[in-house]
């Protein structure tokens, strides 16, 4: 797989991880899982029903923002089309998603662990 393949397959990934993030954070609030909330809206939540400590809010708050400029602005801020034929550019995005992946997972992880 080429690396720009790489980059749209984690780029899918991390959307994916985070609608699990989503899907578990309604299940601590006790409202159903494929709500209409978005992420901004389930912190929000998540803080008023004060079920989770402020370094919890602050990492949510992080993963929103990185997502919010991932589905918003990501491609056209590091304008991918003239970085197309960069490969150290490349690299440096694709381990920048990996390491935001794992980043996301831990914190899912955590979230399904404090819900067993």
């Amino acid at each position: 797989m080429n690396i720009k393949n790489e980059i749209y397959q984690l780029v899918g990934e991390v959307i994916e991880l985070i609608q699990y993030i989503e899907w578990n954070l309604c299940l601590e609030l006790n409202i159903d899982g494929f709500s209409s909330y978005t992420l901004s809206q389930i912190r929000v939540m998540i803080s008023d029903a004060k079920i989770s400590d402020d370094d919890t809010l602050n990492n949510l708050l992080t993963i929103l923002n990185k997502r919010n400029d991932l589905i918003h602005q990501y491609f056209k801020r590091m304008d991918f089309v003239e970085q197309s034929e960069n490969n150290d550019f490349l690299i440096n995005q694709r381990n920048y998603l990996i390491n935001f992946f794992n980043k996301i997972q831990l914190f899912n992880n955590a979230l399904v662990e404090t819900s067993d």
